[in-house]
């Protein structure tokens, strides 16, 4: 299979919306979510694996100002269709995350994730990240959202 993987353009954008509604999510929501606490947001992309047509895989790169006035890319919505997430696609796309860091100067890469993604945890420690701390979310609800 020959996989390409690049920067989206506005012409993947359906396909895009497709592909994340196929893993479960919906993309309008993904596209408005904004990482809250990490900084200014100069520049949202989105990075797209193709093979035989379609989106296999893709994420959202948002690239931010921090408080250091360091730019650092954020990584959101790391999806791999289910068949192929046992191949080297994610290890391509965290590749060319690292290229895009490097052409523009970036101070780091980072990604928050769910303790319960240990395979994408792993992915990301055999890609060179390391682990800078772990957060706890604690939530006390007083009524059931009217939006879910």
């Amino acid at each position: 299979m020959d996989i390409e993987v690049r920067l989206a353009t506005a012409q993947d954008r359906p396909e895009l919306e497709r592909f994340y509604n196929q893993e479960g999510f919906n993309f309008r929501t993904l596209a408005a979510r904004s990482p809250f606490g990490f900084g200014d947001i100069k520049e949202t992309m989105y990075i797209v694996a193709r093979a035989d047509g379609e989106i296999i895989a893709a994420l959202k790169l948002d690239i931010v100002i921090n408080t250091k006035r360091e730019l650092v890319g954020i990584i959101r919505h790391f999806e791999i269709k289910d068949q192929l997430e046992d191949t080297d696609l994610g290890d391509k796309m965290l590749e060319k995350v690292g290229k895009i860091a490097e052409e523009r100067g970036f101070s780091a890469i980072e990604y928050s994730i769910d303790i319960s993604r240990k395979d994408v945890i792993k992915l990301l420690l055999d890609n060179g990240f390391i682990e800078v701390c772990r957060e706890v979310r604690l939530r006390r609800s007083f009524r059931p959202s009217p939006f879910k």
